[in-house]
Formats: structure tokens, C-alpha cells, sequence
């Protein structure tokens, strides 16, 4: 099954930003969240790793090729590959945080799944990349029972894609401030990045950008003559429309501000555990309070070190987009 290419984002037209609050009376077996890199999704997928029936992934590998190229993939396939990567362990992966009920009791007591994690062993072993759950540590069928819960970022293509084909996976999109997800992502990612490589990546994404939706041209402005910070923030704005819009008619899908988060964590998660058919217990809400005492100072931190001149671009991106209502701009 082919699709056709994305549809031109709507660039003005008002949002309320989503948490269905609705329990369902199933649980889905697969969860994806998602965002811009330097949004949260890694903390997201922390908070569903407290709960013992779920199987959280950070960015497998066997995912890449369908999510570079979606429209070569059916759904079908997509969710194959989504359920086989579950039960696997690849070097960005975490060990989870509590005991899972997936484990063998031996492996419960002493956490001995921890060394399955370790670079050194599967160097060794050659279990990289993304080998098997082992069956001596883990019970098979408790593991074809467990929820995947995927993370995937700057997959914008996918995601839209996924929103207005399916109806059954519920999709997580975490949006944090542009000014947090700028300082963060100039402070951590791109000193790493060969710089002019970087620069001209960012200019080939906006250039796509304007080739799929050329009414965009006209908001964003022409390519030539940009910065990298202000590339990086047109392709952000355009990403979070575009899967603001095709969430907006999805029944799985939840809107969850970075901010709004690290300030209220246990009434912003209680939602998502429901919408993903979790039960939200005492114990868990106990976890969620412990890893995010602290979120509130980071979701702040980026105004201290954001001179005037970009918090005034940052406004000038944000202005009649729909992820501005989100922040309640």
C-alpha cells in the first residue's frame, strides 16, 4: 500500500490541545511517542518503563528504513516489525526501571537482566544490534502479553501517516517550548555535528518542506539567507502543525506540553496511563512524583540563556501557527 504525500499544514486555523480522558476497555498492544529531538520523549517513555506490563524501546534500528521512507510500507508490515522489535535490546536501550512482570522470578529478585544491557557484553556476545530477550530471563508469553511502547523522533512523515490510516495505537506527541527545545538541542546535539554538514541538512529539510507544501514558502520565507537557528526553527514549527492537525481527528492521540509536564506530572500522566489502558496505581504515581521532582527547573531553564534577538524569532515562528495554542499563545 502506497500513500500520497503529505497535505499543506493549516497554518492559522485555531486548536485546543488533546489529552482524551477516555479509558479503554482494552489494552492497546503497541504505544508510540514521539516529538521533536530535544522535546522529552526519552523522559516520557521513562514515566510508561515504572509500569510492569509495559516493554518501552528507545529508537529501535529495525524501525529506520519504514520510518524514512513510510509510503514504501503497508501499516500491515509497519506493525509487524513494531511487535517483533519489542522484545529486544539495542545499545540506546535502558534496563528498565522496576521489575517487570515479563520476568523470570530468579530475574525479578536479582535484576540480573541489568548485564544484558551493558556495551561491553554485547560487544562480546555479538547480541548488538537489538538482540532477542533471552527465554532463560524472560517468560515468552508474558512477553507477547506486554505493551510495546515505542519511541520515535523526527519521524513527522510516519506519524501523520499513522494518525489518518489507523485509529488503534495511540500516539504520545510530546511539544516542549520552542526556546527549551532550542537551547537544548544547541547545547547538546549540535556541537557534536560537523557544522556545515549540519547546516546544510537543515536547509535541505525546509527545502522539502516547501517542495511538499509550497504555501509554506510564503510563512516560512525563502530558504537562502537563514541562519541555522532559524532553519531549525521554521522545520520545527512546520513538524508540530503538521502533527497537531492529523491528531487533531484521532481518537489515541495526546498532546503533552514539556511545561505543563515537569509542573504537574501526576495529573498530566494519569490520561495517558488510561488512554493506553494502564492502570494508574498508588505505586506508580509514587515513581512518576521521585523522577520528576526536580522538571520544573530544567523546563525553565532555557529562558536565562536565550538572548533577546532569538526570543524575538522564536515569537515570530510561534505567531498564527497552531502549536502556539498549545502554550497558550
Amino acid at each position: 500500500m502506497t500513500t500520497a504525500g503529505p497535505k499543506p499544514v493549516e497554518t492559522t486555523a485555531a486548536y485546543e490541545p488533546r489529552i482524551p480522558e477516555t479509558a479503554y476497555p482494552q489494552r492497546p498492544r503497541l504505544v508510540l511517542v514521539t516529538c521533536a529531538g530535544r522535546s522529552g520523549s526519552k523522559w516520557m517513555l521513562r514515566l510508561f518503563d515504572f509500569h510492569p506490563e509495559t516493554l518501552c524501546r528507545n529508537e529501535p534500528e529495525r524501525m529506520t528504513p519504514a520510518l524514512k521512507d513510510p509510503a514504501t510500507t503497508s501499516w500491515e508490515e509497519w506493525e509487524r516489525t513494531a511487535m517483533d522489535v519489542g522484545p529486544r535490546i539495542g545499545f540506546v536501550d535502558r534496563p528498565p526501571a522496576k521489575p517487570k512482570a515479563y520476568m523470570r522470578g530468579w530475574v525479578k529478585t536479582s535484576r540480573a537482566d541489568r548485564v544484558l544491557y551493558t556495551r561491553t557484553l554485547q560487544k562480546i556476545t555479538g547480541r548488538h544490534p537489538e538482540a532477542k530477550f533471552p527465554r532463560v530471563f524472560y517468560d515468552a508469553d508474558a512477553v507477547a502479553r506486554a505493551q510495546r511502547v515505542l519511541k520515535v523522533i523526527n519521524a513527522r512523515h510516519f506519524i501523520c501517516r499513522l494518525l489518518t490510516e489507523t485509529e488503534h495505537v495511540p500516539v504520545v506527541h510530546m511539544v516542549r517550548h520552542p526556546g527549551g527545545m532550542l537551547n537544548s538541542w544547541l547545547r547538546r546535539f549540535a556541537p557534536t555535528q560537523d557544522q556545515e554538514g549540519l547546516l546544510e541538512r537543515q536547509r535541505q529539510i525546509l527545502r522539502d518542506i516547501h517542495q511538499l507544501d509550497p504555501s509554506f514558502v510564503a510563512v516560512s520565507g525563502p530558504v537562502e539567507g537563514k541562519d541555522l537557528v532559524e532553519l531549525k526553527l521554521w522545520c520545527w514549527r512546520h513538524a508540530q502543525d503538521a502533527m497537531l492537525l492529523a491528531g487533531s481527528a484521532h481518537p489515541r492521540y495526546a498532546t503533552v506540553v514539556f511545561e505543563d509536564l515537569s509542573q504537574n506530572p501526576l495529573d498530566v500522566m494519569k490520561p495517558i496511563y488510561a488512554m493506553c489502558g494502564l492502570e494508574y496505581t498508588d505505586a506508580m504515581r509514587d515513581l512518576i512524583r521521585q523522577e520528576t521532582e526536580r522538571s520544573s527547573e530544567i523546563a525553565a531553564a532555557w529562558k536565562d540563556r536565550m538572548p533577546p534577538e532569538r526570543v524575538n524569532l522564536i515569537e515570530r515562528v510561534l505567531d498564527s501557527s497552531r502549536v502556539a495554542a498549545v502554550f497558550g499563545a
